[in-house]
């Protein structure tokens, strides 16, 4: 065996066609080696990458709402408000209505798309358009959250709203 082998090379040369079993017991001895000498940022990083790889790069339930969590603007008095900002009736409510218009996107890229949108334009909304009430300025973020995953020349395609969030540098 030539031990310049790297760890995806022995194990396709070797575990190809040996069954599940053998993948899994193999995959984790290398998750244990691995996640033995990395930082709890680094072994969040790669399970995101890990996720995205296994989902296409769309958002499930856990990590649509972990993000949404982090999300937050600060009113005129200086306090600060934490997403979500809607019930996960109304987010799916919202997304039936408009999902013919984001092809492409489930209902919890739908969901951090909208509660970013209101994270970071709820204050500079409530600036433009005083006049405006909760029903009108959610009306508003709900067609600014449709237009910013629709954009077609985004780098990431139909995966914008995992991609934003989960291409670091």
């Amino acid at each position: 065996m030539q031990m310049n082998m790297n760890l995806y090379e022995l194990t396709k040369k070797y575990g190809e066609g040996k069954g599940e079993e053998t993948m899994w017991a193999t995959l984790s001895i290398v998750s244990d080696a691995v996640e033995a000498v990395m930082t709890e940022p680094e072994k969040e990083a790669l399970v995101r990458k890990v996720y995205g790889v296994m989902s296409g790069k769309h958002y499930n339930e856990d990590f649509a709402r972990e993000d949404i969590s982090k999300m937050y603007y600060v009113d005129r008095k200086g306090e600060r408000h934490f997403g979500p900002y809607w019930s996960d009736d109304a987010v799916r409510s919202i997304y039936k209505q408009h999902k013919d218009e984001i092809p492409g996107y489930n209902c919890w890229d739908f969901a951090v798309a909208l509660n970013m949108i209101k994270s970071d334009y709820c204050p500079l909304l409530s600036e433009w358009f005083p006049e405006d009430d909760e029903e009108m300025r959610n009306e508003r973020i709900v067609r600014l959250a449709l237009n910013w995953l629709r954009d077609e020349d985004n780098p990431f395609g139909s995966t914008k709203a995992w991609s934003y969030f989960n291409s670091k540098g």
